[in-house]
Protein backbone atom coordinates (compact mmCIF):
# COMPACT_ATOMS: atom_id res chain seq x y z
CA UNK A 1 0.00 0.00 0.00
CA UNK A 2 1.65 3.42 -1.17
CA UNK A 3 0.99 6.57 0.11
CA UNK A 4 -0.34 8.05 -3.08
CA UNK A 5 -3.07 5.18 -2.93
CA UNK A 6 -3.92 5.67 0.57
CA UNK A 7 -4.58 9.53 0.74
CA UNK A 8 -6.42 8.73 -2.86
CA UNK A 9 -9.05 6.50 -0.42
CA UNK A 10 -9.20 8.90 1.99
CA UNK A 11 -10.15 12.14 -0.24
CA UNK A 12 -13.77 12.13 0.59
CA UNK A 13 -13.38 12.25 3.91
CA UNK A 14 -10.60 14.87 3.63
CA UNK A 15 -13.04 16.82 1.74
CA UNK A 16 -15.42 16.41 4.77
CA UNK A 17 -13.29 17.64 7.40
CA UNK A 18 -12.10 20.46 5.38
CA UNK A 19 -15.34 22.16 4.84
CA UNK A 20 -16.20 22.02 8.56
CA UNK A 21 -12.77 23.53 9.25
CA UNK A 22 -13.91 26.37 6.37
CA UNK A 23 -17.41 26.78 8.43
CA UNK A 24 -15.41 26.98 11.95
CA UNK A 25 -13.01 29.61 10.00
CA UNK A 26 -16.20 31.68 8.55
CA UNK A 27 -18.26 31.46 12.32
CA UNK A 28 -15.08 32.79 13.89
CA UNK A 29 -14.87 35.66 11.50
CA UNK A 30 -17.94 36.65 11.85
CA UNK A 31 -18.09 36.71 15.77
CA UNK A 32 -14.76 39.20 14.81
CA UNK A 33 -12.02 36.91 15.95
CA UNK A 34 -8.32 38.16 14.10
CA UNK A 35 -6.97 36.54 11.22
CA UNK A 36 -4.17 35.81 13.19
CA UNK A 37 -6.26 33.45 15.15
CA UNK A 38 -8.42 31.91 12.73
CA UNK A 39 -4.73 30.96 10.98
CA UNK A 40 -3.38 29.57 14.10
CA UNK A 41 -6.81 27.63 14.88
CA UNK A 42 -6.35 26.30 10.78
CA UNK A 43 -2.70 25.44 11.39
CA UNK A 44 -3.42 23.41 14.34
CA UNK A 45 -6.10 21.53 12.69
CA UNK A 46 -4.34 20.52 9.59
CA UNK A 47 -1.59 19.63 11.26
CA UNK A 48 -3.63 17.46 13.61
CA UNK A 49 -5.27 16.36 10.78
CA UNK A 50 -1.78 15.28 8.61
CA UNK A 51 -0.87 13.60 11.77
CA UNK A 52 -3.33 11.35 12.25
CA UNK A 53 -3.54 10.15 8.61
CA UNK A 54 0.47 9.38 8.58
CA UNK A 55 0.49 7.49 12.12
CA UNK A 56 -2.65 5.56 10.56
CA UNK A 57 -0.92 5.08 7.04
CA UNK A 58 2.24 3.39 8.89
CA UNK A 59 -0.08 1.63 11.22
CA UNK A 60 -2.21 0.37 8.04
CA UNK A 61 0.43 -0.41 5.97
CA UNK A 62 2.31 -2.20 8.39
CA UNK A 63 -0.63 -4.45 9.13
CA UNK A 64 -0.92 -5.11 5.49
CA UNK A 65 2.79 -5.45 4.83
CA UNK A 66 2.84 -8.42 7.60
CA UNK A 67 -0.46 -10.01 5.67
CA UNK A 68 1.38 -10.04 2.39
CA UNK A 69 4.56 -11.61 3.92
CA UNK A 70 2.55 -14.09 5.45
CA UNK A 71 0.63 -15.09 2.09
CA UNK A 72 3.62 -15.03 -0.46
CA UNK A 73 5.17 -18.07 1.85
CA UNK A 74 2.29 -20.01 2.00
CA UNK A 75 0.56 -19.16 -1.25
CA UNK A 76 4.07 -21.07 -3.00
CA UNK A 77 3.14 -24.09 -0.81
CA UNK A 78 -0.33 -23.92 -2.45
CA UNK A 79 -1.79 -23.21 1.77
CA UNK A 80 -2.31 -19.67 1.07
CA UNK A 81 -6.18 -19.96 2.72
CA UNK A 82 -3.94 -20.66 6.19
CA UNK A 83 -2.58 -17.00 6.26
CA UNK A 84 -4.96 -15.85 8.89
CA UNK A 85 -4.30 -18.29 11.34
CA UNK A 86 -0.35 -17.03 10.94
CA UNK A 87 -0.88 -13.79 11.47
CA UNK A 88 -0.11 -11.54 14.01
CA UNK A 89 -2.89 -10.56 16.18
CA UNK A 90 -4.45 -6.88 15.20
CA UNK A 91 -4.24 -4.27 17.52
CA UNK A 92 -7.31 -2.45 15.96
CA UNK A 93 -11.13 -3.55 15.80
CA UNK A 94 -10.77 -2.85 11.93
CA UNK A 95 -7.98 -5.28 11.53
CA UNK A 96 -9.75 -7.72 14.13
CA UNK A 97 -12.79 -7.57 11.83
CA UNK A 98 -10.62 -7.75 8.34
CA UNK A 99 -8.84 -10.66 10.32
CA UNK A 100 -12.19 -12.37 11.19
CA UNK A 101 -13.46 -12.44 7.58
CA UNK A 102 -10.41 -13.98 6.52
CA UNK A 103 -10.38 -16.69 9.24
CA UNK A 104 -14.13 -17.68 7.98
CA UNK A 105 -12.83 -17.46 4.23
CA UNK A 106 -10.13 -20.01 4.78
CA UNK A 107 -11.90 -22.30 7.34
CA UNK A 108 -14.64 -22.57 4.87
CA UNK A 109 -11.69 -23.47 2.29
CA UNK A 110 -9.89 -25.90 4.33
CA UNK A 111 -13.05 -27.51 4.76
CA UNK A 112 -13.15 -27.72 0.85
CA UNK A 113 -9.54 -28.80 0.33
CA UNK A 114 -10.20 -31.60 3.15
CA UNK A 115 -13.63 -32.83 1.67
CA UNK A 116 -12.03 -33.05 -1.75
CA UNK A 117 -8.64 -34.52 -0.43
CA UNK A 118 -10.90 -37.12 1.21
CA UNK A 119 -12.86 -37.45 -2.04
CA UNK A 120 -9.44 -38.37 -4.43
CA UNK A 121 -8.64 -40.74 -1.43
CA UNK A 122 -11.62 -42.53 -2.14
CA UNK A 123 -11.05 -42.22 -5.61
CA UNK A 124 -7.86 -43.39 -5.52
CA UNK A 125 -8.72 -46.75 -2.92
CA UNK A 126 -11.79 -47.49 -5.38
CA UNK A 127 -9.24 -48.05 -8.74
CA UNK A 128 -6.98 -49.31 -6.99
CA UNK A 129 -9.43 -52.08 -5.77
CA UNK A 130 -10.79 -52.21 -9.10
CA UNK A 131 -7.88 -53.01 -10.73
CA UNK A 132 -6.84 -55.42 -8.66
CA UNK A 133 -10.00 -57.16 -9.48
CA UNK A 134 -10.31 -57.00 -12.54
CA UNK A 135 -6.68 -58.33 -13.20
CA UNK A 136 -8.95 -61.69 -12.16
CA UNK A 137 -10.73 -61.89 -15.40
CA UNK A 138 -8.03 -60.86 -17.30
CA UNK A 139 -5.43 -63.61 -16.01
CA UNK A 140 -8.21 -66.37 -16.76
CA UNK A 141 -8.91 -65.07 -20.34
CA UNK A 142 -5.02 -65.31 -21.12
CA UNK A 143 -5.66 -69.32 -19.44
CA UNK A 144 -8.05 -70.08 -21.37
CA UNK A 145 -6.68 -68.61 -24.37
CA UNK A 146 -3.16 -70.68 -23.94
CA UNK A 147 -5.51 -73.39 -23.13
CA UNK A 148 -6.90 -73.08 -26.62
CA UNK A 149 -4.46 -72.18 -29.21
CA UNK A 150 -5.87 -70.77 -32.80
CA UNK A 151 -6.83 -68.02 -34.81
CA UNK A 152 -9.78 -66.77 -32.80
CA UNK A 153 -8.23 -67.66 -29.14
CA UNK A 154 -5.11 -65.60 -30.33
CA UNK A 155 -6.64 -62.55 -31.50
CA UNK A 156 -8.97 -62.37 -28.21
CA UNK A 157 -5.22 -62.78 -25.88
CA UNK A 158 -3.74 -59.67 -27.87
CA UNK A 159 -7.28 -57.94 -26.81
CA UNK A 160 -7.07 -58.75 -23.51
CA UNK A 161 -3.45 -57.77 -23.49
CA UNK A 162 -4.52 -54.23 -24.97
CA UNK A 163 -6.95 -53.90 -21.87
CA UNK A 164 -4.45 -55.35 -19.48
CA UNK A 165 -2.36 -52.34 -20.87
CA UNK A 166 -5.15 -49.47 -20.12
CA UNK A 167 -6.02 -51.17 -16.77
CA UNK A 168 -2.39 -50.67 -15.81
CA UNK A 169 -2.22 -47.17 -16.93
CA UNK A 170 -5.72 -46.35 -14.84
CA UNK A 171 -3.80 -47.51 -11.43
CA UNK A 172 -0.74 -45.39 -12.08
CA UNK A 173 -2.61 -42.52 -13.08
CA UNK A 174 -4.29 -42.61 -10.18
CA UNK A 175 -1.33 -43.59 -7.87
CA UNK A 176 0.48 -40.56 -9.88
CA UNK A 177 -1.22 -37.96 -7.12
CA UNK A 178 0.48 -39.36 -4.31
CA UNK A 179 3.43 -41.30 -3.80
CA UNK A 180 3.13 -42.40 -0.12
CA UNK A 181 2.06 -46.07 -1.45
CA UNK A 182 3.45 -48.72 -3.09
CA UNK A 183 6.74 -46.10 -3.91
CA UNK A 184 10.58 -47.74 -2.85
CA UNK A 185 13.75 -46.17 -4.16
CA UNK A 186 16.37 -48.25 -3.92
CA UNK A 187 19.62 -49.24 -5.55
CA UNK A 188 18.22 -51.26 -8.98
CA UNK A 189 20.42 -52.15 -12.02
CA UNK A 190 19.24 -50.59 -15.26
CA UNK A 191 19.67 -54.33 -16.89
CA UNK A 192 17.08 -55.80 -14.64
CA UNK A 193 14.59 -53.36 -14.83
CA UNK A 194 14.82 -53.21 -18.87
CA UNK A 195 14.55 -56.78 -18.80
CA UNK A 196 11.85 -56.95 -16.61
CA UNK A 197 9.74 -54.72 -18.82
CA UNK A 198 10.96 -56.45 -21.76
CA UNK A 199 9.08 -59.53 -20.53
CA UNK A 200 6.46 -57.87 -19.73
CA UNK A 201 5.85 -56.38 -23.24
CA UNK A 202 7.27 -59.13 -24.99
CA UNK A 203 4.17 -60.37 -26.71
CA UNK A 204 3.14 -56.54 -27.85
CA UNK A 205 6.64 -56.18 -29.29
CA UNK A 206 6.11 -59.79 -31.27
CA UNK A 207 3.31 -58.77 -32.66
CA UNK A 208 4.44 -55.44 -33.91
CA UNK A 209 7.61 -57.03 -34.98
CA UNK A 210 9.66 -54.52 -33.34
CA UNK A 211 13.19 -55.86 -32.18
CA UNK A 212 14.42 -54.85 -29.46
CA UNK A 213 18.55 -54.15 -29.37
CA UNK A 214 20.32 -53.78 -25.58
CA UNK A 215 23.33 -51.89 -24.93
CA UNK A 216 25.35 -51.36 -22.32
CA UNK A 217 22.96 -51.50 -19.35
CA UNK A 218 25.24 -52.77 -16.28
CA UNK A 219 24.87 -49.42 -14.21
CA UNK A 220 23.26 -48.66 -10.89
CA UNK A 221 20.17 -46.06 -10.48
CA UNK A 222 18.20 -44.62 -7.36
CA UNK A 223 14.35 -45.92 -8.63
CA UNK A 224 11.54 -47.61 -8.05
CA UNK A 225 12.01 -50.46 -10.15
CA UNK A 226 8.51 -50.85 -10.19
CA UNK A 227 7.64 -47.37 -11.46
CA UNK A 228 10.41 -47.27 -14.28
CA UNK A 229 9.30 -50.46 -15.31
CA UNK A 230 5.86 -49.42 -15.89
CA UNK A 231 7.57 -45.70 -17.88
CA UNK A 232 9.44 -47.79 -20.15
CA UNK A 233 6.35 -50.48 -21.00
CA UNK A 234 4.72 -47.21 -21.95
CA UNK A 235 8.01 -46.27 -24.36
CA UNK A 236 7.60 -50.10 -25.36
CA UNK A 237 4.14 -49.79 -26.25
CA UNK A 238 5.03 -46.86 -28.45
CA UNK A 239 7.39 -48.24 -30.60
CA UNK A 240 5.26 -50.99 -31.17
CA UNK A 241 2.31 -49.05 -31.98
CA UNK A 242 4.14 -46.09 -34.07
CA UNK A 243 6.19 -48.39 -36.44
CA UNK A 244 7.15 -47.84 -39.56
CA UNK A 245 4.55 -49.67 -42.05
CA UNK A 246 7.50 -50.17 -44.94
CA UNK A 247 7.03 -54.43 -43.90
CA UNK A 248 10.64 -54.42 -42.02
CA UNK A 249 11.35 -55.57 -39.01
CA UNK A 250 11.32 -52.24 -36.52
CA UNK A 251 14.06 -51.99 -33.91
CA UNK A 252 14.00 -50.85 -30.49
CA UNK A 253 17.19 -49.74 -28.66
CA UNK A 254 17.98 -49.46 -24.87
CA UNK A 255 21.16 -48.04 -23.84
CA UNK A 256 22.41 -46.44 -20.86
CA UNK A 257 25.56 -44.06 -20.07
CA UNK A 258 27.10 -41.63 -17.53
CA UNK A 259 28.21 -38.23 -17.81
CA UNK A 260 29.41 -35.71 -15.47
CA UNK A 261 27.27 -32.97 -14.44
CA UNK A 262 29.50 -30.82 -12.62
CA UNK A 263 32.76 -31.39 -10.41
CA UNK A 264 32.35 -34.92 -8.79
CA UNK A 265 28.81 -35.06 -10.02
CA UNK A 266 26.96 -37.78 -12.77
CA UNK A 267 24.04 -38.47 -13.87
CA UNK A 268 22.80 -41.55 -15.73
CA UNK A 269 21.21 -41.36 -18.54
CA UNK A 270 18.83 -44.34 -19.90
CA UNK A 271 18.05 -43.93 -23.90
CA UNK A 272 14.85 -45.83 -25.55
CA UNK A 273 14.61 -45.06 -29.15
CA UNK A 274 12.65 -46.29 -31.75
CA UNK A 275 13.03 -46.61 -35.44
CA UNK A 276 9.54 -45.70 -36.33
CA UNK A 277 7.19 -42.57 -37.94
CA UNK A 278 8.96 -40.24 -35.59
CA UNK A 279 6.99 -37.16 -34.49
CA UNK A 280 5.88 -34.13 -36.34
CA UNK A 281 8.14 -30.78 -35.41
CA UNK A 282 4.84 -29.16 -34.35
CA UNK A 283 3.90 -31.87 -31.99
CA UNK A 284 7.21 -32.25 -30.37
CA UNK A 285 6.31 -29.82 -27.60
CA UNK A 286 3.29 -31.19 -26.81
CA UNK A 287 3.66 -34.83 -26.63
CA UNK A 288 4.01 -35.20 -22.66
CA UNK A 289 0.80 -32.85 -22.47
CA UNK A 290 -2.00 -35.12 -20.52
CA UNK A 291 -4.77 -36.42 -23.49
CA UNK A 292 -2.88 -35.04 -26.82
CA UNK A 293 -2.62 -37.18 -29.02
CA UNK A 294 -1.13 -35.54 -32.10
CA UNK A 295 -1.11 -36.57 -35.64
CA UNK A 296 0.20 -39.79 -35.15
CA UNK A 297 -2.26 -40.51 -32.38
CA UNK A 298 -5.35 -40.14 -34.71
CA UNK A 299 -3.03 -41.53 -37.78
CA UNK A 300 -1.77 -44.54 -36.71
CA UNK A 301 -3.26 -45.85 -33.91
CA UNK A 302 -6.37 -45.31 -31.31
CA UNK A 303 -4.31 -43.23 -28.59
CA UNK A 304 -5.15 -41.90 -25.00
CA UNK A 305 -2.88 -39.14 -25.25
CA UNK A 306 -1.75 -40.50 -21.41
CA UNK A 307 1.48 -42.71 -21.89
CA UNK A 308 4.24 -39.86 -22.22
CA UNK A 309 2.14 -37.98 -20.07
CA UNK A 310 2.16 -40.14 -16.98
CA UNK A 311 6.07 -41.24 -17.75
CA UNK A 312 6.51 -37.55 -17.31
CA UNK A 313 4.68 -37.32 -14.01
CA UNK A 314 6.20 -40.24 -12.85
CA UNK A 315 9.80 -38.96 -13.40
CA UNK A 316 9.06 -36.32 -11.76
CA UNK A 317 8.01 -37.32 -8.20
CA UNK A 318 10.91 -39.55 -8.43
CA UNK A 319 13.07 -36.86 -9.00
CA UNK A 320 14.01 -37.84 -12.85
CA UNK A 321 14.17 -36.03 -15.70
CA UNK A 322 12.94 -36.93 -19.23
CA UNK A 323 13.27 -35.61 -22.64
CA UNK A 324 12.45 -36.57 -26.48
CA UNK A 325 14.19 -35.65 -29.65
CA UNK A 326 12.55 -37.38 -33.03
CA UNK A 327 13.35 -36.73 -36.58
CA UNK A 328 9.78 -37.63 -38.10
CA UNK A 329 10.07 -40.47 -40.59
CA UNK A 330 12.77 -41.69 -39.00
CA UNK A 331 13.56 -42.00 -35.27
CA UNK A 332 12.27 -41.04 -31.63
CA UNK A 333 14.54 -40.90 -28.95
CA UNK A 334 13.22 -40.65 -24.97
CA UNK A 335 15.96 -39.88 -22.29
CA UNK A 336 15.62 -40.78 -18.66
CA UNK A 337 18.14 -38.66 -16.65
CA UNK A 338 18.65 -40.56 -13.17
CA UNK A 339 20.63 -38.03 -10.50
CA UNK A 340 23.58 -39.88 -9.08
CA UNK A 341 25.10 -38.55 -5.76
CA UNK A 342 28.06 -36.44 -5.83
CA UNK A 343 30.57 -39.08 -4.35
CA UNK A 344 29.86 -41.66 -7.02
CA UNK A 345 32.04 -42.53 -9.73
CA UNK A 346 31.35 -42.63 -12.78
CA UNK A 347 31.83 -46.10 -13.03
CA UNK A 348 30.91 -47.22 -9.57
CA UNK A 349 27.60 -49.24 -9.00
Amino acid sequence: MSLAAYLRDRLPSAFVRAAALGLVVLALAAYGVGSGVLGLVAAVFLAGEATTLLLDFWRRRGFYRRLDRTMEGLVEHGVGYLAPELTQEPSTLEEAAFLDALRQASKSMADQVAAMRAEQRDYRDYVETWVHEVKTPIAAGHLVAANNPGPATDAMDAELGRIEGYVEQALYYARSTTLDRDFQVREVELSEVVRAALRRNARTLIDAHVTPELGELGLTVSADPKWVEFMLGQLMGNAAKYRREDGEAGRLRLWAERRQTGMDAWETLLFVEDDGVGIPPEDLGRVFDRGFTGANGRRYARSTGMGLYLVRELAGKMGLAVGIASEQGHWTRVTLAFPASARRTPTGR
